[in-house]
């Protein structure tokens, strides 16, 4: 119940708050929640919302979406490997 109503806040913020605020809230879901996918979902909305569409199949925007993939999984193995945080 908590991470439906993380997500539809998280959906929201998409539309009302600055790209950053909704960027820094899928961060911190994504260390609270476990296999937070709407990060991704999240972060690749807000970049197609705010940026300027490109037809070249090799594009900067392709590469902003493997970055924002390589991103959530080396925070996923990071939160495997820290100490302090609590594996639920």
């Amino acid at each position: 119940m908590k991470r439906i109503f993380f997500d539809i806040i998280l959906f929201l913020f998409i539309f009302l708050l600055p790209w950053w605020l909704t960027v820094f809230l899928a961060i911190l879901g994504l260390f609270i929640f476990k296999n937070f996918y709407e990060f991704i979902a999240t972060i690749i909305i807000i970049y197609v919302l705010s940026s300027i569409p490109d037809n070249s199949l090799f594009s900067y925007s392709t590469l902003i979406y493997l970055i924002i993939i390589v991103f959530y999984f080396i925070a996923q193995f990071l939160k495997n490997h820290i100490i302090l945080y609590n594996n639920k």
